[in-house]
């Protein structure tokens, strides 16, 4: 269990949102300063019930408190302090274990952890890659890959070498919400906790809220928007909720606010090319559903030059390196494999526009390559982005050395 200690009542919001961000595993402790259970008895209990301790006070107060009721009572304790200002969050503890919940508590609260120990390699690896979401989309894993096919290893928590997994979780999924007059508060958030807790997905991938117009200001979809590190909320009429295709339409809904659905029509419309992967979901006076925006592809029509690795122009070189697969006659894939990551899809065809456009149709980052300047590569328009790095012209065939007189 872990304590949430509110010293006054100007902190008890974060306490409030971060309990609704862990419900189960959680508890608020609210101190009432000049009564019976002010700052310190709040501590105290929560030493007693919890393994660790989140004091939601300045630096100064939490190291005051921790002192009057006793080191003793600390030791074997996690102890961490979030700043009222809602800018960092400081573990007093130096255990791995506290570290990691300094994690947590920054991602849900969108503070700054503030470590006096370097950081581990683990987690610069981790800030570096959260920077990017995998292009393309990944599919569901087999257990025997394909050969020649890439892999990316993600958490298993029954792995016994867990710790040493990174897992990244891209912000592609969209929630919707639909709530009534009677929703209160916290029932969004009760549900969406039980709705992640099944389907495996993560809080941490939800980057928008969508509703029905009228609703952002609703008390539920506001503690959804803070809980979900302030994700911004997009408000959708019912007459262009109510063209959207839904698997779940209630004609009760459709007769009470002009649409059959609100949360799943509401998450799909603000998922443009998106699908919906988790269906409505109900509690006693809402509803939630979750969509994944779609990843839009790129198409890089790149001109290789005349072949030596040498005479390729920088930009190309770092396109070739970003890209998920290299597309292009055999001649132009064979001259800059070299140059390529290991897990970089190499297509070597002689119908490379259409194998190209076919990537790149599906979220894929392509480069479509050929020798020379690649003036002579075009694609049509689709639903990816076109770019274009020419190189330099190719060798004429009959060239020679020196004078030519």
């Amino acid at each position: 269990m872990i304590g949430l200690v509110a010293v006054d009542g100007t902190v008890g919001p974060l306490a409030d949102e971060l309990h609704a961000a862990w419900p189960d595993s959680s508890k608020a402790y609210k101190a009432k300063r000049g009564s019976c259970f002010g700052p310190p008895e709040a501590l105290g209990f929560a030493l007693h019930e919890s393994e660790h301790v989140i004091l939601f006070a300045p630096l100064a107060t939490a190291l005051h408190l921790i002192d009057d009721v006793g080191l003793g009572r600390t030791k074997d304790k996690g102890l961490l302090c979030v700043d009222p200002q809602r800018r960092y969050v400081i573990p007093l503890s130096a255990d791995a274990g506290t570290k990691e919940l300094a994690w947590e508590v920054a991602a849900v609260l969108g503070v700054l952890p503030v470590f006096t120990d370097r950081p581990s390699p683990r987690e610069s690896a981790l800030a570096e890659l959260a920077r990017q979401a995998p292009r393309p989309p990944l599919d569901t894993p087999t257990a025997t890959p394909p050969a020649q096919e890439p892999i990316l290893r993600l958490p298993d928590p029954e792995d016994p070498e867990y710790g040493d997994d990174l897992e990244v979780l891209p912000r592609t999924l969209v929630l919707g919400i639909g709530a009534s007059s009677r929703t209160e508060q916290t029932e969004v958030m009760r549900l969406l906790g039980a709705t992640l807790k099944e389907t495996g997905l993560s809080r941490t991938s939800i980057a928008r809220i969508a509703t029905i117009a009228g609703k952002a200001d609703h008390p539920a979809v506001i503690w959804a928007h803070w809980c979900l590190g302030r994700a911004p909320v997009d408000e959708h009429l019912a007459d262009a909720l109510a063209v959207v295709p839904v698997p779940n339409p209630s004609a009760a809904v459709d007769s009470a606010v002009g649409t059959a659905s609100v949360a799943e029509a509401a998450a799909l419309a603000s998922a443009p090319g998106g699908e919906l992967v988790v269906a409505k979901r109900k509690s006693a006076t809402a509803t939630i559903a979750i969509a994944r925006t779609a990843l839009r592809g790129r198409l890089t029509l790149v001109g290789l030059g005349p072949g030596p690795h040498d005479l390729l122009v920088p930009r190309a070189l770092e396109e070739l390196r970003s890209v998920s697969a290299v597309v292009g006659p055999e001649a132009a894939v064979t001259a800059i494999a070299a140059l390529l990551r290991p897990a970089t899809r190499r297509v070597a065809t002689d119908d490379f526009t259409e194998a190209a456009v076919t990537l790149a149709s599906h979220g894929h980052a392509v480069a479509l390559v050929a020798l020379g300047d690649g003036t002579a590569l075009d694609a049509p328009p689709g639903p990816y982005d076109v770019l274009r790095i020419p190189g330099l012209p190719a060798a004429p065939e009959n060239s020679r050395q020196g004078d030519p007189a």
